[in-house]
Formats: C-alpha cells, sequence, structure tokens
C-alpha cells in the first residue's frame, strides 16, 4: 500500500488572477499537507510568458519535493491554485513512455509565442512535451510524447493552440464529443488510453466542471462535467495500478461561496486514498 505525499502550492501568478493563492489556505482546513511549496515573492517582476522566472523557480522546487515522494514510493498528490505548477507536478515523477491524462476545458498547449495573455497556466501541457520557453522546457529531463496524452471536456482552445496540437498529434476528447457520443463512449477511450500506460499522471483542472455547480475556478467556460459524469470515470482511471501521481489545480476558494468546488475536491481526495489503499 503506498502512501500519499499532498503536496500544497501556493500559486497565482501563472494565471495571474486573484484568489488562486488562496487555495492551500482553505484546503488544509480539511486536508494535512505534508509540503506546501511557495512562490518566491522576490522573483516577480513582468516578463514574456509573464512571471517567468518566478513560475520557473516554484516549479523547479515543486519538482524536487514531487521526485522526492516518488523515489520513495509516495504517491505525489500535488493540490493549487493555477495549472502552472503541472509542470513540476509532471517532470518530478516522468518515466519513459509516461503518459498524462489532462481533464480540462483548456488545452494549456500555448507557447509564449501563440498565447495572447503570455500566462504560463495556458502553457504546462506544452512544456512537459519539451515545446516553449527555454527557461521552462529546461526543467524537462523526459519529454512526454504526443502519443502519450490524452485530453478529457476540452470546450475553449485558442486557434494557433489548436494548430499546435494538431501538429504534434495530441488527442482531445471535447465536451461537443462527449455529449454527442455519450459517457460510456468517454469512459471506453479514456480506459483504453489508460490501461494501455506504463505510468501514468491525471492532472484535474478543477474548471473542466460546469460552472453552474462549481464555480471556484480562475478561468471557467460553461457546459462542463457534473458530478455523476466525472467521478465513476475517476474512480476507474484511480483503480489502475499504473497510475502514480495526480495534482488537482485552478481551485480558487474567493469565487466558491457554496463551497462546491471545494467538496469536489474533498471528495477526488478520498476517492483517491480508497483506491490508493486497494493498490
Amino acid at each position: 500500500m503506498k502512501t500519499i505525499r499532498k503536496i500544497g502550492v501556493v500559486l497565482k501568478e501563472g494565471c495571474d488572477i486573484e484568489g488562486g493563492q488562496f487555495a492551500i489556505d482553505a484546503l488544509q482546513k480539511h486536508i494535512t499537507m505534508d509540503d506546501v511549496v511557495r512562490l518566491d515573492e522576490k522573483l516577480i517582476k513582468d516578463q514574456n510568458p509573464l512571471y517567468l522566472d518566478a513560475v520557473v523557480d516554484l516549479n523547479e522546487r515543486l519538482k524536487a519535493s514531487v521526485k522526492e515522494a516518488h523515489d520513495q514510493g509516495e504517491f505525489p498528490l500535488v493540490f493549487g491554485g493555477d495549472h502552472a505548477l503541472a509542470i513540476g507536478s509532471i517532470t518530478g515523477v516522468a518515466q519513459k513512455e509516461h503518459a498524462v491524462l489532462w481533464i480540462d476545458a483548456h488545452g494549456d498547449c500555448n507557447t509564449e509565442e501563440s498565447s495572447d495573455s503570455k500566462r504560463i497556466h495556458g502553457m504546462p501541457l506544452a512544456v512537459v512535451q519539451g515545446y516553449g520557453h527555454p527557461s521552462l522546457t529546461y526543467l524537462v529531463d523526459r519529454p512526454i510524447e504526443a502519443k502519450n496524452i490524452l485530453l478529457v471536456g476540452i470546450r475553449s482552445l485558442d486557434d494557433a493552440e489548436e494548430a499546435l496540437m494538431k501538429q504534434w498529434g495530441v488527442r482531445w476528447l471535447t465536451m461537443e464529443d462527449i455529449r454527442r457520443q455519450g459517457l460510456e463512449w468517454m469512459q471506453r477511450e479514456v480506459m483504453v488510453f489508460a490501461k494501455q500506460a506504463k505510468h501514468l499522471h491525471v492532472s484535474f483542472d478543477c474548471d473542466s466542471m460546469d460552472p453552474m455547480h462549481f464555480p471556484g475556478v480562475n478561468t471557467p467556460v460553461r457546459g462542463g462535467f457534473v458530478s455523476h459524469e466525472i467521478l465513476p470515470l475517476l474512480e476507474n482511471v484511480l483503480s489502475l495500478d499504473t497510475i502514480s501521481s495526480m495534482d488537482i489545480v485552478e481551485f480558487n476558494p474567493t469565487r466558491d461561496p457554496n463551497f462546491g468546488t471545494m467538496n469536489l475536491i474533498l471528495t477526488i481526495t478520498k476517492l483517491l486514498e480508497t483506491q490508493v489503499r486497494r493498490n
């Protein structure tokens, strides 16, 4: 039975949206963090990509924490504000033929050249493939191959970003696909992908959910998942022996008045704990 190492990341600078920096304080009322990684505010300056030095430094330290947990046979579970932290959470565990299941409303495959906002939270899935600013890709020891990536729940892509994803060969299931083909189809597609993986990282962005019910996110996009659509999928994926790490990101407690998003995170955490104990 693996031990889960819970790592909190205090970060909003990847998206530059107020509120995400309070995610860990809010979660710590319910979850004991084994480690907390904070941004070094002395490094914050206007750059392209935005706050590059500060975000690189944070991900370098997060990578070390995740790698230590992984090397000790633990399961790194990373919580946080914005999705820029996935650079560290993935590079810290990446091995040969590592696969990534990316559950998100967005593609997060921009580079500093394709991005209009220059926000790094829109770039992590590009970076872990080895694309983007050299200061970011420097953290990547073993790039994730496009054939080992599946995005689920996509409903907001920039045109240039979509062109890059097609060029690289990344595969994604849009919410339109899922609504048309059905939840059983989604389950089959995801499980075929996940069962073929030698090592699997799951990156769960809270904005994959419908903001009508789960508003506590930085960049909401209408038309996302509801609980009965996503929890059975996660239960199946998290039961696999090959899953070795996970992050839960983009939680913004200042936008979560009825604690719907908070409760979802707590539910997913308990689900993971149950499955890891069984494995």
